[in-house]
């Protein structure tokens, strides 16, 4: 620090005031101190209090107890032994895809949004599935909306 406050005096840029300011000894905290008498001594923080409450495991509630809307329903289904309520663990696979035997896509609402992996095409051709009549893709498939109840 003295190299750097002896290369300040040097320069003729450098102001007395900050000069003055670097070369000071004392802080406005000690000098504070100084005028109340705790010149020499030091002031030690005051702790703090901390408080804890111990959790135990047995005490915490239930989710079930918890969870409301669907996520209530599917704990329930779960707990009934359906491991997959929403029906996602695999894709539906396309059947015969004909006009007289369309592929049944299950909703619980009027409309779904479908997916077919035409053959030879790298990515799936997305189209709503309206319920009412078979609906036909690009590559000649036809599917068909089949109501499910709501889980």
């Amino acid at each position: 620090m003295s190299s750097y406050i002896s290369r300040l005096r040097a320069a003729q840029s450098a102001s007395k005031r900050l000069i003055s300011q670097l070369t000071q000894r004392e802080g406005k905290v000690s000098a504070f101190l100084r005028r109340l008498g705790l010149g020499g001594k030091v002031v030690a923080p005051i702790p703090r209090a901390i408080s804890t409450t111990p959790v135990r495991k047995a005490e915490m509630a239930d989710p079930l107890e918890h969870a409301t809307g669907i996520e209530k329903r599917e704990l329930l289904l779960k707990a009934a032994g359906c491991a997959d309520p929403w029906a996602m663990r695999k894709p539906l696979k396309r059947g015969s895809g004909r006009e007289n035997d369309p592929t049944v896509i299950p909703s619980a609402f009027d409309g779904r949004l479908v997916g077919c992996l035409c053959l030879g095409d790298r990515f799936a051709k997305w189209m709503w599935l309206e319920k009412g009549a078979p609906k036909r893709c690009e590559c000649g498939h036809f599917f068909v909306l089949k109501n499910v109840p709501p889980v």
